[in-house]
């Protein structure tokens, strides 16, 4: 029977699989290479997601003190909601929406004040 050795893809050792499917020489290196292949894609999305995510926590923060209160567009960037990094339109009674996870922002007709609205 031949010996199949693999290469392991963090420290490029050669190691003997102990089953078929093991890509790793231990479980050590699969979480060291998985957590530095997370941490490599998130510095990449860092610039957008980290705006959505201060949006999210204060729309958050806001709707659970009141549901039903509106609030200043100037109000809200000061408090760090970004107008311009939703992560998604969401479809809504009241049309199409900019949101931030599971909450959405809806501009009153004719002023600045800004409706939050939990999808």
């Amino acid at each position: 029977m031949e010996i199949k050795y693999k290469t392991d893809p963090l420290t490029k050792e050669k190691f003997i699989p102990k089953k078929i499917s093991q890509k790793f020489a231990t479980p050590a290196n699969r979480i060291k290479y998985n957590n530095k292949k997370a941490s490599k894609l998130n510095q990449e999305r860092a610039f957008f997601d980290g705006p959505c995510r201060k949006s999210h926590s204060v729309l958050k923060s806001l709707f659970e003190i009141d549901p039903t209160k509106s609030h200043n567009m100037h109000f809200l960037m000061g408090k760090g909601v970004d107008f311009t990094a939703s992560n998604h339109q969401a479809n809504t009674n009241y049309g199409t929406l900019p949101a931030y996870y599971n909450y959405a922002l809806r501009n009153i007709p004719n002023t600045d004040l800004y409706q939050i609205i939990k999808l």
